[in-house]
């Protein structure tokens, strides 16, 4: 017993003699422009313009935005100069929004962005987008009160297509700490909203989707609504989806978006790059949708 005893204070004597402080110097990144912007058919291009933050420093959100910059869209004869804007309804309220372009199916649409003295370029193209066959809400066992949104999609033939689901309950109005906040402002993606037809080409199947969150009003339903309904719609809500075909582009981007924010704060996951189709140096997305709508009234 003496011998282990002594073994394991050379041993501590050992590693005491060996410490030393480590200094780790965490080099500042350098700011990069990011660019997410999207074309749907009917609508008016939105494009945010951002400034990433270094995890070496302080976050300012003030520099973050980017409210100087100059942003084209052209179908080839016609240019769309956009402006600045506040839309209450967008992921980013602070956007760059068209007035002269409306989307169309099948046109292709070349993005220019002049910020920070670079000028950034991508190009994309509205499908033709896909409808759903139906939809509903179904409980989730044992809940008899609470569950998904569901689907049926017929998938056409012809590999190559890209989908993402968004949802939203109606916009609401509730008092918080004096005074109001509004929440379901606008359509969410859960996490896994974007997916393929590498294994469901020209077949038809059944899909469900859970409620998804605007990481904005987490913290006020975390407050007005009860624990076990979260990720849930529950019975007598209204469900609206808005559900878009998009391309190769625009679905690399979004799945390795979703799998780096799902691996956040693991020190054991991979580490996942997300692919852009901003030209320049920029980050981010340009991309065409082709969108539908639906409504499900949960009953």
């Amino acid at each position: 017993m003496k011998k282990y005893s002594l073994i394991a204070v050379v041993f501590i004597l050992l590693f005491s003699s060996c410490e030393e402080d480590i200094k780790l110097n965490v080099l500042a990144a350098d700011v990069k422009i990011v660019i997410e912007g999207s074309f749907e058919n009917g609508q008016y291009a939105e494009v945010v313009v951002t400034r990433n933050s270094p995890l070496s420093q302080t976050i300012n959100y003030d520099n973050m935005i980017v409210k100087d910059a100059l942003v084209y869209v052209s179908n080839g004869v016609i240019t769309d100069t956009l402006r600045f804007d506040t839309v209450f309804t967008a992921a980013n309220p602070f956007l760059y929004k068209g007035t002269t372009l409306l989307g169309m199916v099948g046109q292709v649409y070349s993005l220019t962005v002049v910020a920070d003295g670079k000028i950034y370029t991508a190009t994309t193209s509205i499908p033709a987008p896909v409808p759903l066959d139906s939809v509903w809400w179904k409980p989730q066992p044992p809940e008899q009160d609470l569950g998904y949104a569901w689907a049926k999609l017929q998938e056409p033939s012809g590999l190559g297509n890209g989908y993402r689901w968004k949802a939203k309950r109606p916009m609401k109005i509730v008092p918080y700490d004096g005074s109001f906040v509004l929440l379901d402002r606008r359509y969410v993606a859960p996490f896994g909203a974007t997916f393929d037809d590498k294994y469901i080409d020209g077949k038809t199947f059944e899909f469900a989707y859970n409620r998804g969150y605007d990481p904005v009003e987490r913290m006020y339903y975390e407050i007005t609504e009860d624990e076990e309904e979260r990720g849930y719609y529950k019975r007598g809500d209204t469900i609206y989806i808005k559900f878009a075909t998009i391309d190769k582009a625009a679905q690399d981007f979004y799945q390795t978006y979703d799998a780096a924010i799902s691996s956040a704060g693991n020190p054991f996951a991979s580490p996942v790059t997300i692919i852009s189709n901003i030209k320049g140096g920029g980050l981010g997305v340009w991309a065409g949708m082709g969108v539908v709508y639906d409504t499900i009234y949960a009953q």
